[in-house]
């Protein structure tokens, strides 16, 4: 048996309901957001979180610049279970979170609107203002839904078939003329944990908007406030995701530290008007987490095919070029942010694979730095970032039980805490490290959590997600950062994510409802890391 179950042992044995003093980590533990949509969405503007536009059968389908339809269009939100759409649901339970109600809608122009999946009602068009309002009725939770626009028109002098622009979709409960941006059960659900750190890597939708190399993402390519979404308008060719704005936006009024992703082919110029616009806007209470990009190692996102052509012309190491480039974002950066800036507001992650220690970071990142550079590291870098994830393993066949599968997950978390041989890729081996090369902020992780399910694997599927929702879920999930990571020296851990489904894909979310984050036991995981007074929990139950 592994350290924690023979430790737990000896207190069962000691004693029947023992408790000891529950170490606590203000400030440390912070969370990926999950998809904008996902689990009941951020926004509360709907439309904001959808950007499906097809053509109608009949027709063709054409956009303005906004990525609004500039023709008849059809706008499909898909609220199905995976894969319910293919006659199956993964999830067991087949939990629906609430999406019915009345829907508060509006746009500038004129249409015959045809819904599938939810009725309209109460259509009305006010020539005076050029807007169309009316509302959208959902009875079912979580179908598939359609709306045809048909017999389009922008304005009064416009002909038919020239598209709408300007939809809303205020969700049940918001008033049509509602100011709030972000939904109440969002911003309780973020809100209720105490979060150090929140990373935008899913909200600005880094793993797949960059240009192919070697043309650049310009700053007037970037995603606007005004654009018709704020998730991947893939359809339109605009990939970014939510706008830097309401990244601000939602860090200013949560108060809690952002962590941000600059695309790896942004220009010199993209990065410094980013840096302004952070510097103007962003809460001068906090501080601000930069990394280059995400998972630029990883051959299954774009950016690692950008940073690999980059590297080839430069004739240098992906892994270099990497170094490369996060040096050159933390020197613009501290140019606008001001001297001295690096290093306490504003704070430059250097990322890796966990099992990459040795082989990428130290034999090339910071090689490089000094020897081809010829700068100190730690002038740039604020600390360097692994995933803490842990898994139970993928055995096909898989006839193990929940707790089997836990078990698993624990002894994998026991696994990876040292590993002094061969890649030195443990979890110790990355703080000590770390420290040697005098990081001010020392080894942190920017993932972590469960990863099983994932990968789109099937076998005994119904157990690997129904381990999430287990009272023990929450202790390895415990166990995982405090004794896998912050009691070793870890300072910074980002589970990921707050929100998700919970299907064949991964169940990252902490809940897969956000108006019921208890839901499962993860969230409170988090809670009893993050709260600010030591107390003391119970290690056993009473014995029957």
């Amino acid at each position: 048996m592994f350290r924690k179950i023979s430790f737990l042992c000896v207190i069962l044995a000691l004693a029947v309901s023992a408790v000891i003093n529950a170490a606590t980590y203000p400030g440390q533990l912070g969370v990926n957001l999950g998809g904008t949509s996902e689990a009941g969405g951020m926004f509360v503007d709907m439309a904001k979180e959808h950007h499906r536009w097809s053509r109608l059968p009949e027709g063709t389908m054409k956009f303005d610049k906004g990525g609004w339809p500039a023709s008849d269009a059809r706008l499909i939100m898909d609220f199905r279970l995976v894969a319910e759409w293919a006659g199956t649901i993964d999830d067991p339970e087949q939990y629906r979170y609430d999406n019915t109600g009345t829907y508060k809608c509006s746009f500038s122009g004129q249409a015959n609107i045809k819904a599938k999946g939810a009725t309209v009602e109460n259509q009305s068009f006010d020539s005076k203002t050029n807007k169309t309002t009316f509302d959208l009725k959902i009875t079912k939770k979580r179908v598939y839904c359609q709306l045809d626009f048909t017999n389009t028109k922008r304005d009064e002098k416009s002909t038919e078939n020239t598209g709408i622009s300007n939809l809303k979709m205020n969700k049940p409960g918001y008033p049509a003329d509602t100011k709030q941006l972000f939904t109440d059960d969002f911003l309780n659900c973020l809100e209720s944990a105490n979060f150090g750190v929140v990373r935008y890597m899913n909200t600005t939708n880094t793993n797949h908007n960059d240009a192919k190399y070697p043309a650049t993402m310009s700053w007037s390519e970037r995603k606007l406030m005004t654009d018709s979404s704020q998730v991947s308008m893939k359809d339109f060719g605009k990939m970014q995701g939510a706008a830097w704005e309401y990244v601000i936006e939602l860090a200013n009024m949560t108060k809690i530290d952002p962590w941000i992703n600059v695309p790896v082919s942004a220009d010199k110029n993209y990065i410094r008007e980013l840096a302004e616009q952070f510097r103007d806007n962003l809460d001068k209470e906090l501080n601000l987490y930069v990394e280059n990009s995400n998972e630029v190692w990883n051959g299954m996102f774009f950016q690692q095919q950008y940073n690999k052509a980059q590297a080839k012309e430069l004739g240098i190491n992906e892994h270099e070029n990497y170094a490369r480039r996060a040096v050159e974002i933390a020197k613009i950066f501290e140019e606008v942010f001001g001297e001295g800036s690096l290093n306490k507001r504003v704070r430059i992650v250097l990322c890796s694979h966990s099992p990459m220690l040795k082989w990428w970071v130290e034999n090339y990142m910071v090689k490089y730095m000094v020897n081809t550079m010829g700068i100190t590291p730690k002038d740039y870098i604020w600390g360097i970032a692994r995933q803490t994830y842990f898994g139970c393993g993928d055995p096909d066949p898989d006839s193990r039980s929940i707790d089997e599968l836990i078990d698993a997950c624990l002894e994998d978390v026991n696994a990876q805490i040292d590993i002094p041989s061969g890649g030195q890729s443990g979890r110790k081996q990355w703080i000590e490290k770390a420290a040697s090369w005098g990081f001010v902020g020392g080894a942190n992780s920017y993932e972590g959590g469960f990863h099983s399910p994932a990968g789109g694997k099937r076998v005994n599927l119904d157990n690997k997600i129904q381990m999430h929702r287990v009272d023990r879920a929450k202790d390895v999930l415990k166990y995982n950062y405090d004794d896998g990571f912050f009691a070793l020296g870890g300072n910074i851990a980002m589970h990921f994510t707050l929100q998700s489904s919970y299907a064949r894909h991964g169940c990252w979310g902490l809940t897969d409802d956000l108006s019921n984050p208890d839901r499962n036991h993860k969230f409170q995981a988090c809670r009893e890391l993050l709260r600010k007074d030591k107390g003391q929990i119970a290690l056993t139950e009473e014995d029957d």
